[in-house]
């Protein structure tokens, strides 16, 4: 392998690999403007095209959780409900899973990997018992239920960061490459410490 050679990896990838293209972003950017932008008539898909200065195809790392819910029911069988809990491992952002995400194997040059901040110990002993905690024991107001972990595993948010000159400075945008979708709630969050857990 010569010198500055990217190394490929196999990652999970959240999605189903079917993925926004270069070319449809300066769309995308439009759509996820504010009303006030969309109104100047200057602004539009084919003049951000042109201002676009950089896009760079990045994976974000996500901790996927599987859990067990198991409610005692006496003289009942306990009912058991499986969860999928994921933990954002840059900011610490987590939460539940309404429906199971589809994922998909890829290869990946190592510099698009962003390194996650939360190791999967951390994940483990203090994101995953919180979630538990506060999103899913509060809807059980007599006996909490017991809880089991199944798997954790980390995968990745395929994401376009794009650099766009807009109003005489660089603005910087992610937006989802599987749905097209701004990412700027969630990219914001990570330059923040909000969601992080104390040691």
């Amino acid at each position: 392998m010569e010198a500055g050679e990217d190394v490929l990896e196999k990652v999970q990838m959240l999605g189903s690999g079917e993925l926004i293209r270069e070319e449809e972003l300066a769309s995308c950017i439009y759509k996820s403007l504010k009303m006030t932008d969309k109104w100047r008539r200057e602004v539009n898909a084919a003049s951000i095209k042109k201002q676009m200065i950089e896009a760079e195809f990045i994976f974000h790392p996500m901790w996927i959780v599987k859990t067990l819910v198991i409610a005692e029911r006496r003289p009942f069988p306990s009912k058991v409900m499986p969860n999928m809990l994921f933990i954002d491992s840059v900011s610490g952002y987590r939460g539940l899973f309404s429906k199971v995400p589809e994922m998909k194997g890829t290869d990946a040059e190592s510099a698009q990997l962003r390194k996650p901040a939360i190791s999967r110990q951390e994940a483990v002993d203090k994101y995953v018992p919180d979630i538990q905690q506060k999103q899913i024991n509060r809807s059980y107001i007599l006996k909490k239920p017991k809880h089991e972990l199944e798997k954790i595993e980390l995968v990745y948010l395929p994401l376009w960061k794009v650099k766009v000159r807009f109003d005489g400075s660089v603005k910087t945008y992610y937006i989802n490459a599987n749905t097209g979708e701004s990412e700027a709630l969630v990219s914001e969050l990570w330059n923040t410490r909000e969601w992080i857990l104390p040691s």
